[in-house]
């Protein structure tokens, strides 16, 4: 459960203040020498020992449909170009990493963040106006755990390759019944279903 500091929730709670809660973004990139350390604000932000510089930055709601791993837009202004260029240059950021943080203006003193989310830019798109990054989870969520699954009446392997062992023309759907050398069947027949 998210539980903001109790500086934070009593700045939330109140009808109106003068500490909003800021945005800060720093996306990290192999191919650069420092990261980019940007500020959803008006002026530049001084906080954990970097200056965040203000730009337009939107970060577009999403939907999570159960089925497929989350993803959000981070849309930041194309600024006359100057990100484009850095797009062109370092191949769309592909794969940096994006620490997204969420501080109180009233406590940038504090180095610990009201709320911290880590994403990976899986996707980069830009147009004259805004440069848009689809930000994912780090791909090893995409990666099977485990590797291989063992299923009671399918083979994996490919009929005829090493593993298979069969040369001649016959025909397999990979399962037990239509398999051509029994005796290298690569699925496991032993395993009982419905238990």
């Amino acid at each position: 459960m998210l539980e903001f500091s109790q500086i934070a929730t009593l700045e939330k709670n109140k009808l109106s203040t003068d500490a909003p809660f800021l945005i800060l973004i720093e996306v990290n990139c192999e191919l650069l020498d420092e990261p980019l350390y940007l500020a959803r604000n008006t002026e530049d932000v001084v906080w954990n020992d970097h200056t965040w510089m203000a730009y337009p930055i939107d970060v577009e709601p999403h939907e999570e449909d159960g089925k497929t791993i989350p993803a959000m837009n981070l849309k930041i202004s194309a600024g006359g170009g100057l990100l484009i260029s850095y797009l062109q240059q370092y191949k769309g950021f592909a794969d940096a990493l994006v620490n997204l943080y969420v501080v109180n203006a009233k406590l940038l003193d504090t180095p610990v963040p009201e709320m911290e989310l880590d994403f990976q830019v899986t996707a980069t798109s830009y147009d004259e106006s805004w440069i848009t990054f689809t930000l994912g989870a780090s791909p090893e969520l995409a990666n099977r755990f485990p590797a291989w699954k063992y299923l009671t009446d399918f083979c994996p392997f490919t009929c005829g390759d090493v593993r298979c062992g069969y040369s001649g023309n016959g025909i397999c759907r990979n399962n037990l019944e239509s398999c051509l050398i029994p005796s290298r069947f690569g699925g496991e027949p032993g395993i009982q279903s419905g238990m």
